[in-house]
């Protein structure tokens, strides 16, 4: 499948009510990149997104992005500090190798659902819902 059937495949009304939910639940802020170009270092490429969108903003510095490049094969996951503070690199490379697995056997939306609520669920965790909790970045699926 070429980089513009991925991006066709993924049925956004299901990842933003996957992002609506996990962040129902928790304070954090999830968002979903996907981009049409090949990128060499999809962890770079993600980092320089995640500023570029200003996820470094919220207030408990608890956002994270999934960065996927289908061009070049390849995804990212990032998390700003406060998040990771809890999460450690084993959280993370688990969850890489379940997308990785999904995105293998062809079930893109569905791994990125699954992707969104595991992360919902660590971030409930570690950031529950406040009273007056606001929504700090847009939920929709962005491309380029």
């Amino acid at each position: 499948m070429n980089a513009n059937q991925f991006i066709a495949t993924i049925v956004d009304e299901q990842v933003i009510r996957a992002i609506q939910s996990a962040e129902a639940r928790s304070s954090g802020e999830l968002r979903v990149f996907v981009t049409d170009k090949s990128v060499e270092h999809p962890i770079s490429e993600a980092w320089k997104t995640f500023e570029r969108l200003n996820m470094r903003g919220t207030a408990q510095r608890n956002a994270v992005l999934i960065f996927v490049a289908p061009q070049a094969r390849k995804f990212a996951i990032v998390a700003d500090e406060g998040i990771h503070h809890f999460c450690k690199e084993a959280f993370w490379n688990q969850l890489a190798h379940q997308l990785s697995e999904g995105f293998k056997a062809g079930d893109y939306t569905g791994s990125l659902v699954r992707l969104i609520d595991d992360i919902g669920q660590a971030l409930a965790v570690h950031f529950p819902r406040l009273e007056n909790d606001a929504n700090e970045l847009p939920d929709e699926v962005l491309r380029d």
